[in-house]
C-alpha cells in the first residue's frame, strides 16, 4: 500500500469514527427538535456542520504542516519524526482523554444554540497528524486528503443523525464517546507504527 492511499485511508476512516461519538451528533438532534427543523433542514444542517469540523481540523493540520515545514527547512527527515511523534502523542491524547472523561456527563440540554452549534465545529486533532505525515505528498494528493476528510465528516454526521431521527441508530445514544476516542487512539498508533515502517523500510 503507497503512503498516499494509507494517508487517504485514515483520513476517512477517523473523519467516519469521529462523527460516531454522541458528543458529536446529539447536540444537533438536540438543537432541531428545540428549533423544530424538519428532517431535510437537520440534514443540511448536519452535513455543513461536518463540512465546517473538518475546515476547521484542516486549517489548523495546515498551518501546523507549514510551521513544521519552515521549522524542519530543509531536514525533511526531521518533519518525518515530527509527524511520528505527533501521531503518537495524539493517540495517546485520545486514549487517555477517554479514559479521563469515562465518569463525565454532558448535558448541553441548558446551552444555547449557538454554542452548541460552535462547539460542534471546533478543529479535530487527528488531522493534524496525518497531514504531517504526508507531508512528502503532492498539494494534488494532500488536497484529495482533506477533501476526503471533509466529505467523509458530512457524509457521516448526516448519517447517523438519519438514522437516529429515524429510529435506527438508539443504540449509538449509549456508546460512550470515550470508546471512540478509544478505537481513533489505536488508529493513530498503528499510522505512526505505519509511517516509521515506510520511513526506515
Amino acid at each position: 500500500m503507497s503512503l498516499f492511499a494509507a494517508i487517504l485511508a485514515l483520513a476517512v476512516i477517523l473523519a467516519g469514527l469521529h462523527m460516531l461519538a454522541p458528543d458529536h451528533w446529539i447536540p444537533l438532534t438536540v438543537v432541531s427538535t428545540r428549533l423544530r427543523f424538519s428532517h431535510r433542514r437537520t440534514y443540511a444542517t448536519a452535513a455543513f456542520l461536518g463540512i465546517l469540523h473538518a475546515g476547521t481540523s484542516a486549517t489548523l493540520a495546515l498551518i501546523a504542516l507549514f510551521i513544521g515545514t519552515i521549522v524542519a527547512g530543509r531536514y525533511e527527515n526531521y518533519l518525518n519524526y515530527g509527524a511520528i511523534l505527533l501521531l503518537i502523542a495524539v493517540g495517546l491524547y485520545f486514549i487517555v482523554t477517554g479514559y479521563s472523561e469515562r465518569d463525565a456527563g454532558d448535558d448541553i440540554s441548558g446551552a444555547s444554540v449557538s454554542t452548541v452549534l460552535t462547539i460542534s465545529i471546533f478543529p479535530d486533532l487527528a488531522l493534524m497528524p496525518i497531514v504531517l505525515a504526508g507531508a512528502s505528498l503532492s498539494p494534488v494528493d494532500m488536497g484529495t486528503v482533506i477533501v476526503a476528510f471533509a466529505l467523509a465528516s458530512a457524509l457521516s454526521l448526516a448519517v447517523v443523525v438519519y438514522g437516529t431521527m429515524r429510529g435506527f441508530a438508539r443504540g449509538l445514544e449509549r456508546i460512550p464517546p470515550r470508546y471512540i476516542d478509544y478505537i481513533m487512539g489505536a488508529i493513530l498508533l498503528a499510522t505512526a507504527a505505519f509511517v516509521a515502517l515506510v520511513d526506515f523500510l
